[in-house]
């Protein structure tokens, strides 16, 4: 496949939910180097090059998003590997 549909498929990203934290992660592109804007509940994080959004990181997630959202979505790699 070629094209950024394609490329796109080919990037494992998983959202994930950090329940100490009470953070949810949840990827839209790739980046090795991201720009964070703070906004209200949270972060929005863009590729600094193209401005592109790559991330959205939900703090406060367990009173923001549905617990039937946050019970589905996998614990985060290595504790408190989010970015807040």
């Amino acid at each position: 496949m070629s094209g950024v549909a394609g490329d796109n498929l080919q990037v494992a990203m998983f959202a994930y939910y950090d329940s100490e934290a009470d953070i949810a992660w949840f990827p839209t592109g790739e980046s090795d180097d991201v720009v964070s804007e703070r906004v209200l509940g949270g972060l929005r994080e863009y590729d600094r090059g193209t401005h592109a959004l790559v991330a959205i990181e939900v703090w406060d997630a367990s009173t923001r998003l549905p617990k039937t959202l946050l019970d589905a979505l996998p614990k985060p790699a290595a504790p408190h590997s989010a970015a807040a």
